[in-house]
Parts: C-alpha cells; structure tokens; sequence
C-alpha cells in the first residue's frame, strides 16, 4: 500500500510537471524532455504491477518517439487512472452499489 501511494506521489508531480512544460509560453529547453525521461524511467521501475510499468513505458515511447507533452500527459492519465483503479495490485475495482429501491 505504502509503495502504491508513493508511485502515486511520482506520478501526479511528473503529470505535473509535464503540464507545466505542455502550457509553456516558450521553449522549455532541451533539458527537460532529458530530465522527463529520467524521471519516467525511474517511475517504470517503481511501478507496482506490469501493466502500470507498461503505461509509463507507452509515456517513455511518446517522448522517445518527439510527440508533443500533451501526448506524454495522455499517457500518463492513463497510468494515473489505472492506479486509482486499482491496476497496481492487479485486480478489478470493485462494482458500484447497486441503487436503492
């Protein structure tokens, strides 16, 4: 659980902070898609489950690949929803109550 909250932790500052890049008036540099990819390699390899390591490397080939922030943060939402999903610990979530009669 403590990990699951910690990728989590990761993944809304890097979701973050690739906003911020995508709202950018100007240039962000070369240096932070290098300091992105640095920070998306650390968070595959703390992803809790194969498939969550499998979102952020579809973040990864996004950047890797010159798409624009927006399709790296795309990637990333989805991660992000598969986490609250409950995608790190490999099950379903559960079902919604069924409504009151």
């Amino acid at each position: 659980m403590k990990e699951r909250l910690e990728f989590g932790r990761r993944l809304n500052r890097l979701i973050a902070r690739v906003e911020a890049w995508s709202y950018a008036d100007s240039d962000a540099g070369a240096g932070l898609p290098v300091e992105v990819a640095r920070e998306l390699k650390a968070l595959a390899a703390g992803a809790a489950s194969p498939a969550l390591k499998q979102g952020v490397r579809r973040a990864q080939d996004a950047l890797d690949d010159g798409l624009s922030a927006e399709a790296v943060a795309a990637a990333l939402y989805q991660v992000r929803a598969q986490l609250d999903a409950g995608g790190a610990q490999g099950v379903s979530p559960p079902p919604p109550p069924s409504p009151s009669r």
